[in-house]
């Protein structure tokens, strides 16, 4: 009989996170820019096993638009393969048809695939390798095993899998990959009394590399999109220019981040040609509806241009999730007080945002587990809405709110 035998567990690996520069970068941002770099390395152990699970951060969306992922693993393999006869000696005056003789002529065929996938992206490696002719003796004799290697079964220990700015990769949460060794040895000469063992010890790394692109900048195009859940609705709120007449607006949503359906339009407004307007939108969810549900937002021209917003994600089955600040006194004439609707830590930019998308007044601040803080309007400034936003300088988390000066 034919035995492979190879080991399985799941396997914890240590995991680092990095930031490299964005001249490494594979994919681009807009005008061509080099996208940044963040790489996330989990550091394989040599090991036994057959299968490995293991999971990375997913990229968190607060901080830019993922444009593309990438996966790069250094795994080398070493191999040891044996093999035992198992026939018997022919009797000593046997008088029938021929049987095994005393030895037996073997010759062998190692077959192993390493294989490392996850959402969109899969690496594989195959080794093949013929060993013998391999003379073995009948069992339970000197010289009825044979033992091959080590052998180096990953040839090309440097692999790389790419994937677009898929939905999977985008979150607060983490995102799952498998690695999987299969196969064995078979003799392709020889007979079937015998047996055969494969041991392979692999390490190495896995590199995961999120290339992301900053959010667009006020006042060319749409940006500051945000969605949350309150009431049992969700609530989409987003920038941007009003730099010609006749643009709407297409939310968008989407149960997998890949296949996209039409929620509803949103007309530009009022607003005159080439200031930013905040725009709202409600989401209903259907009975249906279940999960994660994925946002974007469409914006086309009469010219047939489109531009689309990065993709928010609110999962209904979680809590409800506020907007973010809010100002007040509403409208304001020289100190305005912003309250965060939850506990902050670390530094914040405070933006004041005339209604072109030009930042007309800044001060930072810093949060020790408080909610509260304030900014004095010191411009002279004329009458309008405009805009306030808080952007964390450690982790690019924004909050954006209007505000009304008097």
């Amino acid at each position: 009989m034919k035995h492979i035998y190879l080991r399985g567990f799941v396997l914890l690996a240590f995991i680092a996170f990095f930031t490299i520069p964005s001249s490494y970068s594979q994919c681009l941002c807009a005008a061509g820019i080099p996208a940044t770099a963040a790489t996330q390395s989990i550091t394989i152990s040599p090991t036994t096993a057959s299968a490995l699970n293991y999971t990375f951060q997913q990229f968190d969306p607060s901080i830019g638009n993922l444009s593309c992922v990438t996966l790069r693993d250094t795994i080398s393999g070493i191999s040891v393969s044996g093999a035992i006869n198992t026939g018997d000696r022919t009797p000593i005056g046997y008088m029938g048809p021929p049987v095994a003789s005393d030895s037996t002529i073997f010759e062998f065929l190692l077959a192993l695939t390493n294989v490392v996938s996850g959402p969109g992206i899969t690496i594989s490696n195959t080794f093949t390798k013929t060993y013998g002719p391999d003379t073995l003796s009948y069992y339970g004799t000197a010289g009825d095993t044979v033992t091959h290697g080590p052998d180096n079964v990953i040839l090309n220990p440097t692999n790389i899998g790419t994937t677009g700015g898929n939905a999977a990769y985008i979150g607060v949460g983490t995102v799952s990959f498998v690695y999987t060794i299969n196969g064995g040895m078979i003799d392709v000469i020889g007979g079937p009394n015998y047996r055969s063992k494969v041991t392979t010890v692999f390490g190495g790394t896995l590199n995961l590399t999120y290339y992301w692109c900053p959010a667009v900048a006020l006042g060319t195009g749409i940006s500051n999109f945000s969605a949350f859940k309150k009431d049992g609705i969700i609530s989409l709120q987003w920038l941007s220019t009003n730099d010609q007449s006749d643009i709407s607006y297409e939310i968008q949503y989407s149960k997998d981040g890949e296949h996209w359906s039409t929620a509803g339009t949103v007309p530009a407004g009022s607003a005159p040609t080439g200031t930013v307007a905040q725009y709202q939108y409600q989401y209903h969810p259907a009975s249906a509806d279940v999960g994660e549900i994925y946002f974007r937002i469409r914006r086309s021209d009469p010219e047939g241009n489109l531009a689309f917003s990065n993709i928010k994600s609110v999962n209904l089955q979680q809590d409800d999730r506020r907007p973010g600040i809010q100002t007040y006194p509403n409208p304001v004439s020289n100190l305005v007080t912003v309250q965060f609707d939850e506990m902050q830590q670390g530094a914040f930019n405070l933006e004041l945002i005339s209604p072109t998308g030009q930042v007309v007044q800044k001060k930072q601040i810093r949060m020790d587990g408080n909610s509260l803080t304030s900014m004095e309007i010191t411009s002279h400034l004329a009458k309008g809405i405009y805009f306030l936003r808080a952007l964390g300088v450690s982790n690019n988390q924004q909050f954006l709110t209007k505000v009304l000066v008097d």
